[in-house]
């Protein structure tokens, strides 16, 4: 005998609601396959969560659409090419022997190590334009040479430019963050209908017999599966 499952997607959740609560609403004539009661709930949840779940997905698209426009990712670009160059002419300097390796200290970086640090996402970008900031800052204070070619201040420059659009995304990504709990927090009851909706609509055609009452549920939003290895009519 095949199964029924409960949708474990909130797409799938939407369409299983809404195929009762429409074929309720499209009757032709009088079937108490759910009560007045149930079927006001299921609808009302059923609006609850799709406007949540469309919420959600609208901060998503627009954090996502911020990410990867034009204008973000070439002031990322920027940032992680200004700060590259100024820590490799750096390094070049404390491989000719103008800076000291314990001057990497500055800028957080490993003294004995003269790799780049990791710029693969922006915020190592951002953490690193931070700490080459910061460093540069210390180091010139304490008598060390600036350096040039780019300066500290053209990293500055691009650092600042990208942190504005970098401080909208992460605005972006705590509102697409919090429109994904409120789906989450909705799920529960909304698996509660549908179970109560699914009881319902089984318990209206159980003197059906195999596939004839499996076509009238589904036709209602149960889902059903058949085992591995299970034959159908």
């Amino acid at each position: 005998m095949p199964y029924r499952r409960l949708p474990n997607t909130d797409k799938a959740r939407i369409r299983s609601l809404a195929t009762a609560v429409d074929k309720m609403k499209n009757s032709y004539y009088y079937a108490p396959v759910l009560s007045p009661e149930l079927f006001n709930r299921a609808e009302k949840k059923l609006q609850q969560f799709r406007e949540t779940v469309d919420r959600y997905l609208a901060a998503q698209k627009r954090q996502i659409s911020n990410s990867k426009s034009d204008i973000y990712q070439t002031r990322l670009k920027n940032a992680r090419m200004y700060v590259s160059h100024f820590l490799t002419v750096f390094n070049l300097c404390v491989k000719r022997g103008e800076m000291k390796t314990s001057d990497r200290l500055f800028y957080s970086l490993d003294e004995n190590n003269g790799e780049l640090p990791d710029l693969s996402s922006d915020i190592s970008v951002i953490r690193c334009c931070q700490n080459t900031i910061k460093g540069e800052k210390l180091r010139t204070m304490k008598g060390g040479i600036p350096i040039y070619n780019p300066t500290i201040a053209k990293v500055n420059v691009h650092f600042d430019l990208f942190q504005e659009l970098y401080n909208k995304q992460c605005e972006l990504r705590r509102l697409t963050e919090e429109s994904l709990a409120a789906v989450a927090l909705m799920r529960p009851e909304i698996d509660e209908v549908i179970v109560e909706v699914w009881n319902s609509v089984e318990n209206y055609f159980k003197d059906l017999e195999g596939e004839k009452k499996l076509k009238s549920c589904r036709d209602y939003g149960l889902i059903y599966y058949y085992r591995k290895g299970e034959k159908t009519d």
